[in-house]
């Protein structure tokens, strides 16, 4: 065991890692006095002194006075301004560095901000505030990859911090991993549990995960506390919605916009839960927010759609296919997308598959099984889920994010890796479907994009039932491209001509899965449904070897929440017409419907 000196030696070098060389020397000197030929303490003096020697100086106090003055009351630009020249005379004095690089990030230069941070993580590479910052400068930048590294820098030298915890949240929800995002937060809010930030967090996030009872409890924590926060205000029109609870939904949303009349996460809501009529000034005051300087770019994309979606409900096709276009590409270069990255995957995944893999055995199992219902997004996934889990053997798992997330996170060039990771793939996703049974046999799985997925499916679940969607292309990509994804798994989704390209890789996948597993794949029409909804559904639920149940034939009356962008169109009873909304802007969709085969 350690003994007194060992703990104050490290506890002197603790200090002097991260700066506070007072601390430190006060506590050599203490164990000099003792031990005067102490060595570790001899050294760790003179480290103290090089260090002092070389460390950048910082400005007088009254210079130090003026900077954190300018910037506490608002005049960033000359914060910045100042800094820069107190930074001629002092080179990196470290706290000019931090005025001017908190001044640049108010004023929207994330670029000038995380150079600075990044030079004074170099400096102090044991300072956690340091790294944090550097953090939301480079998630400003979407570079999450990188931030995450460095809020889990926070995490080793402040383990616990909620701050930190919240923030990799915030980049695992972005990058669509819903699971690990919800994680976080709810490890943010056990570590602080008065951190509004991270709770409204955790609540937005267990709505998306249809855990909108536990999200309402937490919102209503926040709401006890906190009755004018307009977040949890909206985040409660939210959960309303999500119930399908229209008039109560637009009553939170109001609420919110009553205290904060310019926020654009809840006007964009507002506006996708109601119809909007010319003239109504809602649409001015989004125009104007458009204009604003202050808001980066991720709200402004949420302003463009929910402009295009207005002027939509309007039936002014031109600016609303203008607001469209300028959201979708506004958030391409957010993503930093290029169809080339999803052809190399494609590519490696046929090649993992060149002919239909053996089957990797497990013990018996008695939880429910999987029904996967897969296409592209927006091809009646949703519609289909319905119909099923209408019947009393199904329950709805809904877009379940488990097994997509693990094999996106599979390196596809090595044939060895997901049969070396698949028992752990295959029992969380088995925890994932028990969690959704209710003690029904099957649970749907109608996450879309598990179509790339079929091959590793047929290892895993070789008995499974996979039910494939297709749909006319151009409903479905004018569909997909009118829509602003919640996360960014559909970077795809954002040019016409991407859309096209990506339609072109699922039908090869696709053909390619048939090619090996035939008539164990269900193709279903969605037209074909529409037109002739009680053949097709009797065919459907003879594939699913389930006994006829007539609530099939009645999505419309199932009472489970479908909690995707079609959620307002399956509460109804099956229609037609759906997939003729694209000829309207069809003027605008010749050029890159003309390369569809």
């Amino acid at each position: 065991m350690a003994g007194p000196i060992d703990k104050t030696l490290r506890a002197a070098k603790t200090h002097a890692k991260s700066g506070a060389y007072a601390e430190a020397e006060a506590l050599y000197r203490e164990v000099l006095a003792r031990f005067p030929g102490n060595k570790r303490a001899q050294a760790g003096l003179a480290e103290i002194a090089q260090s002092r020697a070389t460390r950048p100086m910082n400005p007088p106090r009254p210079v130090i006075d003026q900077l954190f003055g300018l910037k506490k009351s608002g005049r960033d630009r000359e914060a910045a301004e100042a800094a820069a020249r107190v930074l001629k005379q002092f080179p990196r004095a470290p706290v000019a560095m931090e005025v001017r690089a908190a001044a640049l990030s108010a004023l929207g230069d994330h670029e000038g901000a995380a150079a600075l941070y990044r030079e004074l993580v170099g400096m102090f590479p044991d300072a956690p505030d340091a790294h944090g910052s550097y953090g939301n400068e480079l998630m400003a930048l979407n570079r999450d990859d990188e931030a995450v590294a460095e809020f889990e820098r926070v995490l080793e030298l402040r383990p616990g911090d909620a701050v930190a915890l919240n923030n990799i949240g915030n980049a695992k929800r972005r990058a669509g991993e819903q699971q690990e995002s919800l994680e976080m937060y709810r490890a943010a809010h056990e570590a602080a549990p008065d951190f509004v930030e991270a709770e409204l967090n955790l609540a937005n996030v267990l709505v998306l995960s249809k855990k909108t009872q536990e999200a309402e409890r937490h919102l209503s924590e926040v709401l006890r506390k906190l009755p004018d926060n307009y977040r949890a205000l909206k985040t409660m029109g939210d959960v309303r919605h999500e119930h399908g609870d229209k008039p109560g939904a637009v009553d939170y949303y109001n609420r919110s916009l009553a205290i904060n009349p310019d926020d654009v996460e809840t006007i964009a809501s507002l506006i996708m839960t109601t119809r909007i009529s010319e003239g109504d000034p809602i649409v001015a005051r989004l125009e104007a927010l458009l204009e604003a300087p202050e808001h980066h770019d991720r709200l402004r994309v949420k302003l463009e759609f929910a402009l295009g979606k207005a002027y939509e409900d309007i039936g002014n096709t031109e600016k609303s296919f203008a607001f469209y276009a300028r959201g979708n590409a506004r958030r391409k270069n957010l993503v930093g997308y290029t169809i080339e990255q999803d052809e190399t995957l494609f590519a490696q995944i046929k090649q993992a598959f060149p002919a239909a893999p053996a089957a990797i055995s497990e013990a018996p199992q008695d939880g429910p099984a999987p029904i996967f219902i897969v296409g592209l997004p927006r091809s009646g996934t949703t519609l289909t889920e319905q119909i099923v889990s209408a019947h009393p053997m199904v329950a709805p798992g809904g877009e379940m994010t488990e097994l997509g997330g693990a094999m996106s996170r599979l390196d596809w060039t090595n044939s060895e890796d997901f049969r070396a990771k698949a028992d752990e793939i295959r029992a969380e996703y088995r925890e994932a479907l028990r969690a959704h049974a209710n003690g029904a046999p099957f649970v749907t799985d109608k996450m879309p994009l598990n179509f790339r997925w079929v091959g590793p499916i047929r290892a895993l679940f070789p008995d499974a039932k996979i039910v494939h969607l297709q749909r006319d292309p151009r409903a479905v990509i004018w569909s997909i491209y009118r829509l602003n994804f919640a996360s960014d798994g559909n970077a795809y989704a954002h040019s016409l001509d991407d859309l096209v390209d990506y339609r072109a890789l699922h039908q090869d996948l696709s053909a390619h899965w048939k090619t090996l597993f035939g008539e164990t794949i269900y193709d279903l029409n969605y037209e074909q449904l529409v037109e002739n909804p009680e053949t097709e559904i009797r065919a459907l639920i003879d594939y699913l070897e389930l006994p006829f149940d007539e609530a099939c034939l009645r999505p419309q009356d199932n009472k489970r929440i479908a909690r995707t962008a079609s959620r307002d169109q399956v509460v109804k009873p099956i229609y037609k017409g759906s997939s003729q909304a694209w000829e309207k802007y069809a003027p605008y969709l010749e050029s890159a419907f003309a390369k569809l085969d």
